[in-house]
């Protein structure tokens, strides 16, 4: 902190300045003045400017000295480091902890990071007891700091302190204390109970355990690696848990091969006469259900200690996986292929599956042709085993392998072969036909992808396009709706000039921009269809959505019902969904930057403030009616976040208003409710409507308890969402926006002889914002990618 001395009447900050400092005033006294009235007098130990702590906004009110005053101030990014610091230490300190303790290594990343944000801590004075001997209990601990004796009928076993831990079949069973734990020096403890960490995790801890178990020991196996994540979750909701004694026999001699699946997740197994173990986490049985199942075990298999199995039978194996697992392995083998192939990527799961069930097998011979130079397209093609050259005017431009593929334009359009295939020596391949194709696939979701297909032009340049108008300005840089010039499709343009990259130090913004657009390739989603550079600006050419956006079509439909509610809420799901599966949280969801599009489906747009994370961020960004309460305080914050944000539109659709603070503008008065107040409905909402169920679970303040994408998709609430058809956009919408015919604007605008780069410097030059004459440099080539 530094110290300020003011002279009496200087105005310390006035309204409309950017906030960037807090004060405390150590001597003196000072006034707030808004509309020109005093409004506060502060003396010592007054504070004021506590929003330049919080994120960038301009002062609201007036702030002067009356007399000479002494203050101290911090600025918010001296705060912001030494406040994201210290929660970043206790952060990974907690996550330490939480590491160090067997039971929950088997919970995955997002599982843990659940957990951590569920835990909470007590302090204790010497001479407490946490837990009695003999009373139930349904609390864990984690000793942070500090000393506890652990006694049994009044005799000390042992001593714990930092790191170590009590109290864990209490999240595993219903049970009593075995000890009774006194503290004798002060000490810090963090805990969570039972309850809490169920309702976090969507299941009991054991169960989930168990789970995540069976989900290790099928990835690992060699014979059952290539099992989808469906057939695998499939598997696990049909297997059956058994509980042997220690030595009890749990597979006999005799018993026949091939006949079940048995995955240990507790305990070890032996075998009788070979001494040969098996392990926690192994499969039994997975290598007799790829082959014909023959032979029997030839020797007793006994529990070491206490015993868990899963087990499964093969009719029930074969059932969850749709057939005879080789035939399903090769099925998930084209299935894996198909879903990179950039074409089928924006088709639901469930039709790529139904689309591999009418994939066949053909061979071609050294040197025989696949297909010629000009033929009509009439199927798509991976190759199974070999190679094939592709030929052109009579010269090989390239040989591809196994698991490449090539045709695959032609199952959609009515385009000829642009080059003649060759088998490389004897070759196999998986073919699927165009008439097999279009036979799945109906006319809503080919219209869909022919989409996605103008979309995919690699070669589109710069010298390609021509700048219709401008769609709008932002602080950083423009965004002009653009056409090619030769097929006439629209696209956004957004442009952003390199003195102001310079000057606001947008270099690693940009690049992560780029790289989160480039990896979120969904029908929801924007499309980024290319990046460009030139000395003077750094282009995105994007997908052009044309509709209305959700804050407007919000004032059109009003409050809600459950069923319009649930299809937007849905939407969104399935978008959060697809980013939190790429570790990446927006941050900003709120209608304004939703589009309505063209067929009345909700399309994410603008990715200015998503962020790529590994655990948490602490960055306070967002619009203050959304942002998350873990957001506001600081203390760190992941995906989770997002669900907040989904729950505040989610009231929006229902309540027509804000749950916190819908008559406040001032920031920090909608933070204040935001932390402080309960979630309530107004009255005249019809409180048996269903969507108020899952703004509670979305509105939870602590956000642990808002689950996950999984947990919530199983909520009763989404029973009846048919999520394929929401990908595939087979679901009549509640509002399709009326759209002009964009050709109207294009065409004239194509008779310009204004270059692109001079009608984007003529918005440039109109800029009302002053751009900072210092900046940072870049590093060398830091622009490469683009």
């Amino acid at each position: 902190m530094r110290l300020y001395v003011m002279e009496p009447q200087q105005v310390i900050y006035s309204k409309g300045s950017p906030a960037t400092h807090f004060f405390i005033i150590s001597k003196g006294r000072c006034e707030v003045v808004e509309k020109g009235m005093q409004k506060t007098v502060l003396g010592k130990g007054g504070s004021f400017g506590e929003m330049a702590l919080m994120q960038e906004c301009e002062r609201t009110n007036t702030v002067l000295s009356i007399e000479k005053v002494m203050l101290w101030g911090i600025d918010r990014y001296e705060f912001r480091n030494a406040i994201e610091s210290i929660n970043a230490q206790r952060y990974n300190e907690n996550k330490q902890f939480i590491e160090s303790v067997p039971i929950f290594q088997c919970l995955n990343k997002n599982q843990q990071e659940t957990l951590l944000a569920a835990l909470s801590h007590q302090e204790f004075d010497p001479g407490r007891k946490v837990v009695t001997e003999g009373e139930p209990g349904n609390l864990f601990y984690i000793i942070k700091d500090g000393l506890v004796n652990c006694t049994i009928k009044g005799k000390i076993v042992r001593q714990m302190s930092r790191g170590d831990y009590f109290g864990e079949q209490a999240l595993l069973y219903n049970s009593v204390r075995t000890a009774t734990i006194a503290v004798v020096t002060k000490a810090t403890l963090l805990y969570i109970g039972r309850d809490d960490l169920a309702r976090a995790l969507g299941s009991h801890l054991q169960k989930i355990i168990y789970k995540n178990s069976q989900r290790i020991a099928l990835e690992s196996s060699s014979f059952l690696k290539s099992l989808t994540k469906a057939q695998e979750e499939d598997i696990i909701s049909k297997m059956k848990c058994k509980s042997f004694q220690p030595n009890e026999v749990v597979i006999p001699r005799g018993a026949p091969k091939g006949k079940k699946l048995w995955i240990l997740v507790k305990g070890s197994l032996i075998a009788e006469q070979s001494r040969k173990k098996v392990n926690v986490l192994e499969c039994i049985g997975d290598e007799e259900f790829e082959a014909a199942p023959e032979g029997v075990f030839e020797e007793n298999l006994r529990a070491e200690g206490n015993v868990d199995i899963e087990e499964i039978a093969r009719q029930e194996f074969e059932a969850c996986i749709g057939g005879q697992l080789n035939r399903v392995s090769s099925r998930n083998e084209i299935l894996s292929i198909m879903r990179n192939v950039q074409l089928l990527k924006a088709l639901p799961f469930k039709k790529l599956e139904s689309l591999v069930n009418k994939v066949f097998v053909r061979e071609f011979g050294d040197r025989e042709v696949i297909f010629y130079e000009n033929a009509p397209g009439d199927a798509f093609y991976i190759v199974k085993e070999g190679k094939v050259d592709i030929i052109k005017n009579n010269a090989v431009i390239r040989t591809i392998g196994q698991h490449d593929y090539f045709g695959e334009r032609s199952i959609i359009l009515k385009e000829k072969r642009t080059a003649t295939v060759k088998a490389n020596g004897i070759v196999q391949v998986w073919v699927l036909s165009k008439e097999d194709f279009l036979s799945l696939v109906n006319e809503g979701v080919r219209i869909m992808l022919l989409k996605r297909i103008e979309l995919q032009d690699d070669k589109i340049t710069l010298k390609d396009l021509h700048i219709v108008k401008l769609l709008g300005k932002g602080m950083f840089g423009n965004v002009f709706l653009a056409a090619h010039k030769t097929t006439r499709l629209p696209y956004a343009l957004k442009t952003i000039c390199r003195d102001k990259i310079k000057a606001y130090d947008l270099y690693s913004s940009l690049l992560l921009e780029r790289h989160i657009l480039l990896q979120t390739d969904h029908p929801l989603i924007m499309k980024l269809v290319k990046t460009f550079k030139d000395h003077e600006r750094i282009y995105f050419l994007q997908e052009y959505v044309q509709g209305k956006d959700l804050f407007d079509v919000l004032r059109e439909l009003g409050s809600m019902n459950d069923a319009n509610s649930k299809f937007y809420i849905s939407c969104m799901l399935a978008i959060l969904e697809h980013m939190h599966e790429r570790d990446i949280v927006y941050r900003d969801l709120k209608p304004e930057n939703i589009m309505i599009d063209e067929e009345g489906y909700p399309k994410l747009i603008d990715f200015g403030t998503a962020k790529i994370i590994q655990g948490r961020t602490y960055t306070i960004v967002g619009t203050p009616h959304y942002m998350a309460p873990e957001v506001i305080l600081g203390k760190g914050y992941g995906i989770s976040a997002d669900y907040w944000c989904l729950g505040v539109m989610a009231y929006e659709f229902v309540c027509g208003m804000m749950p916190f603070g819908d008559s406040d503008e001032e920031p920090y008065k909608i933070y204040e409710k935001i932390l402080k107040n309960r979630l309530g409905f107004p009255p005249k909402i019809n409180k048996s409507l269903k969507t108020l169920q899952i703004v509670e679970v979305l509105l939870d303040k602590n956000p642990a308890m808002r689950a996950n994408t999984e947990i919530i998709k199983n909520h009763s609430y989404f029973k009846s969402v048919n999520w394929d058809n929401i990908l595939s956009k087979q679901i009549k919408p509640p509002y399709i926006p009326r759209v002009p015919s964009i050709s109207d604007e294009i065409l004239p605008a194509m008779r310009s002889k204004q270059t692109l780069s001079a009608f984007i410097s003529q918005e440039e030059a109109r800029d009302s914002i002053d751009v900072p004459k210092r900046g940072k440099l870049p590093d060398p080539g830091w622009d490469d990618p683009f």
